[in-house]
């Protein structure tokens, strides 16, 4: 589904991505993982078309987008979450959502149309705030849900846009114990249903979820393979991992 080659992007002196090359097949979730600093964001960013990179290439389903803007490249079925929650907190979480439903379907010409009344967007909000647990917090301002139900609020108005790959970027960052683990059950209900890039430092939830695992250090992604192989990669271990992986 899509298909990396040489990407490469520097800041400066600061080369953030050096020469990536990088699959994602369809219905697998695929993580990057590696130590902050790596390039994991600004990797991600050029996926998602936040970021164009310097050289390099960015297929998806065969089509190159790599100069595409974000936009674009949402409405071909690539959806971001973002590292620090990007949500309107001053909407209830079926808003939210209701909107982004409003996006996908392209109606622009009805945002002047109140969308908690418009049945069209707030039956299919409801289905996916059901989705990830927040059913019952539909009308609460997202500004009062706690840090954790944010998070899940947002993977919601990423999943209302019905994309076919979905880039999360660190879904369970500031999160506590108990609020991590129905984000991992929540995800492993998408698997093989939902394309799913994966940044996450949170190593339980980078082994029980995915079916890949790239590790990127200094820009440059030094192993791909399966969750035992990346266990137990020598160099992967060194670089992140540490010696008790």
């Amino acid at each position: 589904m899509l298909e990396v080659r040489s990407l490469t992007k520097s800041f400066g002196a600061l080369k953030a991505s050096d020469g990536i090359d990088f699959e994602v097949r369809e219905g697998e979730t695929h993580a990057v993982i590696g130590p902050n600093g790596a390039g994991k964001t600004t990797f991600i960013s050029q996926l998602a078309g936040n970021l164009i990179p310097d050289s390099g290439t960015v297929r998806f389903s065969g089509e190159d987008i790599t100069r595409l803007p974000a936009p674009q490249r949402a409405r071909r079925g690539l959806a971001r979450s973002f590292q620090i929650t990007s949500i309107y907190k001053e909407f209830s979480a079926l808003t939210n959502v209701a909107l982004a439903v409003q996006a996908h379907a392209g109606h622009s010409f009805r945002f002047w149309k109140d969308a908690r009344h418009d049945n069209e967007l707030v039956i299919p909000a409801k289905k996916v705030l059901e989705d990830v647990g927040l059913g019952h917090r539909a009308h609460v301002l997202a500004a009062d849900l706690a840090h954790g139900e944010q998070r899940q609020l947002e993977v919601a108005m990423v999943l209302a846009t019905r994309p076919r790959l979905m880039l999360l970027d660190e879904p369970m960052a500031g999160m506590g114990i108990e609020e991590s683990q129905r984000m991992i059950a929540f995800l492993s209900g998408l698997k093989h249903k939902q394309t799913i890039v994966l940044v996450e430092h949170d190593m339980d939830a980078v082994f029980r979820l995915a079916d890949r695992i790239s590790v990127l250090v200094y820009g440059r992604v030094i192993a791909t393979g399966s969750p035992e192989e990346i266990r137990g990669n020598a160099e992967v271990r060194k670089a992140y991992l540490g010696e008790d992986a």
